[in-house]
């Protein structure tokens, strides 16, 4: 009797207890499940996303130095993909938009859901004012986030903060040439336009004013050498070398084309491109000191506060996805720092080349634009004076 007593009070303790044990190590197959589940929570979480942003219908963008063409190739990929509008307010200066969101927020108003512009705008200007919040909560979509999609294999913030990224990829060939007055590979350092042979024969890119001519300083004066080597060498280039400075972009790229001047230092890119594309007997140098990438104009943020959140949330998304930076890159004229996406359509000059030192934008080389605008001043009030 005792016997049979034991044996049930041992069933029941196995039929009650060990189920718990069992469940509370799961199987692979329920694990996969559970993983699928999780997905599948993350998908329905971004379906939620997306109907809210239909009903907000619209993103507002504040943007400087983003033309019609990229405006339009955006709008469209956008509506078509998600049925939302985006919309653009175009500014001229970087400056006129910072004064048009102080004014609106002083008023109590937040009407943008994003700044597109240069570094130097997002970061000098409305970073300091406060204007600007943390990207990261914003990216929901990991194909966005992993570094494995992006070059240098980290996502491209600009600053600690995570307030502002950086969209393209724009190499800085500081140094271009007439084809017909130089011959390939005879220039290869920046410190070979210190030959007797190029005086008289140089054009600089005003390196005073905001641009490419001022990057060359600031590339200089950070990665390559150090501020005095930096000013040495431009004060070198305009009393030693007789460098003839131009402050008209399109004019400086133009002179070297026509033979005008053998070298320019400090092109712009875009016009480099185009002279390029044309056919203008031009090249650039890949210098052996390494090349400056920066995100140009190609750069975004956002207020602290969003004007169509959920539609903001969709966008951004949207644009630093494969999909989104295809458009943005082909319509701007810049590879992407994406770096899944194709480059086939832009001139291998614009591309980093195999085992070249690339040298990236970041918070502090744009945080020293102000710096070499003042020292590049007074180089030249010195060179210049009567």
């Amino acid at each position: 009797m005792k016997k049979l007593l034991w044996s049930c009070i041992l069933f029941i303790f196995v039929a009650l207890i060990l189920p718990g044990h069992i469940q509370a190590s799961p199987s692979p197959a329920a694990s996969k499940t559970k993983a699928s589940g999780t997905a599948a929570a993350a998908g329905q979480n971004w379906d939620a996303i997306l109907n809210e942003a239909k009903k907000e219908g619209m993103v507002v963008v504040y943007n400087t130095a983003w033309t019609s063409q990229v405006r339009v190739a955006l709008s469209q990929a956008f509506k078509e993909k998600y049925g939302i509008n985006l919309e653009f307010s175009p500014f001229s200066r970087g400056a006129e938009l910072v004064a048009k969101v102080q004014a609106e927020q002083r008023s109590g108003l937040f009407l943008a859901d994003f700044f597109g512009a240069g570094g130097g705008t997002l970061l000098t200007s409305l970073k300091p004012t406060g204007y600007l919040g943390s990207m990261e909560p914003l990216l929901v979509l990991s194909e966005v986030t992993d570094g494995k999609y992006w070059r240098d294999g980290k996502f491209p913030y600009l600053d600690k903060d995570k307030t502002a990224v950086g969209m393209l990829a724009s190499v800085q060939r500081n140094i271009i040439y007439n084809t017909n007055l130089i011959k390939k590979g005879e220039i290869t350092t920046y410190k070979d336009l210190l030959k007797p042979q190029y005086r008289g024969k140089i054009t600089v890119n005003d390196p005073t004013v905001s641009g490419s001519g001022k990057e060359v300083f600031l590339h200089l004066s950070l990665n390559i050498w150090n501020v005095e080597e930096a000013k040495a060498y431009l004060t070198q280039l305009l009393k030693q070398q007789e460098a003839v400075v131009e402050r008209d972009n399109r004019q400086h790229v133009e002179s070297v084309a026509r033979g005008k001047y053998a070298i320019g230092l400090g092109p712009n890119p875009d016009n480099l491109a185009e002279f390029i594309k044309n056919g203008a007997p031009i090249d650039a140098v890949v210098l052996k000191e390494g090349v400056y990438v920066s995100g140009a104009a190609g750069c975004i943020g956002a207020p602290t506060k969003l004007a169509h959140p959920n539609a903001a949330r969709i966008f951004i998304n949207w644009l630093l996805g494969k999909e989104g930076q295809t458009v943005f890159a082909n319509s701007f004229g810049n590879p992407s720092m994406r770096s899944d996406v194709s480059t086939a359509q832009f001139n291998p000059i614009f591309i980093p080349q195999a085992r070249e030192k690339v040298f990236m934008a970041n918070e502090t080389s744009i945080l020293f634009t102000d710096d070499v605008t003042k020292i590049t001043k007074q180089i030249m009030d010195e060179v210049y004076k009567k």
